[in-house]
């Protein structure tokens, strides 16, 4: 983890934010937000989805991820995406309120991750859709991060 924090995603940052973003800005953004508790600012690399002005990031791991906890009530965020800066205000979607945009954010951001279905034990159908009961399985376990664009 250490090495993760204090090397690679420095590096990531340092391309995402280069002429060179285009190496991985389909698929990484840089997010910019403020600690609640230390009202400092953070940024980090993540990977992430786009729905027109509606942008889906799913922490990997969310139950080792802290940043996220920043985000549960909503929050103004900094997006560098392919090499724009943009605004948004950032939420964490409740399952309670949000269940069936979680359900289609998750299932866009695996479309967009294939590699991960299999890790979320998802089912793939012949006609190619996701297995309904896998998917609403897995989305309960996940965290998703809303970030609405202006």
């Amino acid at each position: 983890m250490w090495f993760m924090n204090k090397v690679i995603n420095p590096l990531i940052h340092l391309i995402l934010r280069s002429p060179l973003h285009k190496l991985m800005s389909n698929t990484l953004l840089v997010i910019t937000y403020c600690g609640r508790k230390t009202g400092r600012e953070y940024s980090l690399p993540v990977q992430y989805v786009q729905a027109g002005n509606t942008i889906y990031v799913v922490p990997g791991m969310p139950e080792k991820k802290t940043w996220r906890r920043n985000l549960k009530e909503a929050a103004p965020v900094q997006l560098t995406v392919r090499g724009q800066a943009m605004a948004g205000m950032a939420v964490m979607l409740k399952p309670e309120t949000d269940s069936e945009a979680i359900l289609e954010s998750f299932g866009m951001y695996l479309r967009q991750f294939p590699a991960l279905i299999k890790g979320y034990h998802i089912g793939v159908e012949a006609d190619g859709n996701f297995n309904v009961k896998d998917l609403q399985q897995a989305a309960r376990q996940a965290v998703i991060i809303r970030v609405e664009v202006s």
